[in-house]
């Protein structure tokens, strides 16, 4: 059995040291390890510090997966059974998809690339199936500002949206983070 929860939040709201204490009480009631499913990518010098903070916070025994865009195929004939499996971040995981592998930002946005992205979201949640214990996913919110300047960034933001809607709709329980405080927007207790 799988209890499956989702953390949203905006930028620095604390939803992934929200997500973390999730991990350590489901650790200890589920009595297996921890593994923390990394999509972030140390593209720049601010983001691989900003890594190195969630690293640093992140309990020694702990096991980490860097697994910028596959998370399905990450899941699929997941060995560790059961386990606690931390995502952070979905947002960061759409921003990967929406890049691709070759990190071509000048292609063209297309409905075919946005397919295959929403498919990369189905096949993500039908991996898990496959999974007991728990999986927390840790997922930006971006859509209650202004309508973004940049192309670019509306594509990210709409995306965004969708897999968020996606994961929510799927996930049994969800949460929203502001300042550090964390209100239950659906579902109960499974424990």
């Amino acid at each position: 059995m799988l209890e499956s929860i989702m953390v949203l939040g905006g930028g620095s709201s604390g939803k992934s040291v929200f997500a973390e204490d999730l991990a350590r009480e489901m650790e200890s009631f589920y009595n297996c390890d921890v593994f923390y499913l990394a999509t972030g990518i140390g593209c720049d010098q601010e983001f691989a510090a900003r890594i190195k903070k969630h690293q640093q916070r992140r309990p020694g025994h702990w096991h980490t997966v860097e697994e910028p865009r596959r998370l399905a195929r990450a899941l699929r004939n997941w060995k560790h059974q059961p386990s606690v499996v931390l995502v952070d971040c979905i947002g960061t995981w759409t921003a990967n998809l929406i890049y691709g592998e070759d990190w071509q930002e000048s292609r063209p946005w297309s409905a075919e690339r946005e397919e295959a992205c929403l498919q990369e979201a189905r096949d993500f949640i039908a991996a898990w199936s496959g999974l007991s214990g728990a999986l927390i996913l840790v997922a930006d919110e971006v859509g209650m500002g202004i309508v973004p300047e940049y192309p670019d960034a509306r594509i990210f933001r709409d995306l965004n949206g969708r897999i968020n809607q996606m994961l929510a709709a799927a996930a049994e329980q969800v949460y929203f983070v502001t300042a550090g405080i964390a209100n239950r927007i659906k579902g109960g207790g499974a424990r």
